[in-house]
């Protein structure tokens, strides 16, 4: 009788996911018997990120396979988590993606887009849920939409609340300025 270790190898009974290795255990008249649910094939091969190994169903190999239960998952569209219902073997749906949006604080006017190309993550402007201000008159400016640019005639720094008189944006200091009032040139005298 060899002194070598034998092993087993486990699976999960309903998934067929492999779950180990399992040292055996000859009984008391020398024989190796397998316990439930192994199989005396080992893998010839490991899984790599997102995968599993899962035992075929006839049981005589392992084959790789998609894995991503366990798995943060996020909708591309939106930027919000998504329940992950995924189960061994079945690939990422199309719109779900497992990299992390960026995250945001709600200071800055950005929102996360997701960019096909790449396949990341990347930060837009946001100014659709900010109020806006025409800086000729501290007027409210017509909303722009997700991912726009703020035009240059306009700004999100808010005008004093308290103004006697009228209003204009300075780029150069942004800030809001007095504008000097022309006073009407008197009328010439009636004859």
């Amino acid at each position: 009788m060899s002194n070598q270790p034998r092993f087993a190898h486990a699976f999960d009974p309903i998934t067929r996911a492999y779950m180990g290795a399992v040292r055996l255990q000859p009984s008391p008249d020398g024989a190796w018997h397998l316990p439930e649910r192994t199989v005396d094939v080992a893998p010839k091969r490991s899984a790599g990120e997102c995968q599993a190994l899962r035992l075929s169903d006839d049981g005589k190999r392992w084959d790789v396979v998609a894995d991503y239960r366990n798995r943060m998952l996020w909708d591309t569209r939106t930027a919000m988590p998504v329940p992950n219902r995924l189960t061994l073997g079945e690939l990422l749906p199309e719109g779900l993606t497992l990299a992390e949006p960026f995250r945001l604080d709600g200071t800055t006017p950005q929102c996360n887009a997701w960019d096909d190309g790449k396949a990341a993550w990347v930060l837009l402007p946001d100014y659709s849920g900010r109020p806006i201000w025409n800086k000729a008159d501290g007027t409210f400016a017509a909303p722009v939409t997700r991912g726009q640019h703020l035009p240059p005639s306009v700004t999100d720094h808010a005008p004093p609340s308290n103004r006697s008189a009228p209003i204009t944006y300075d780029d150069a200091t942004e800030m809001w300025v007095a504008t000097a009032v022309a006073e009407p040139e008197d009328a010439p005298p009636a004859s």
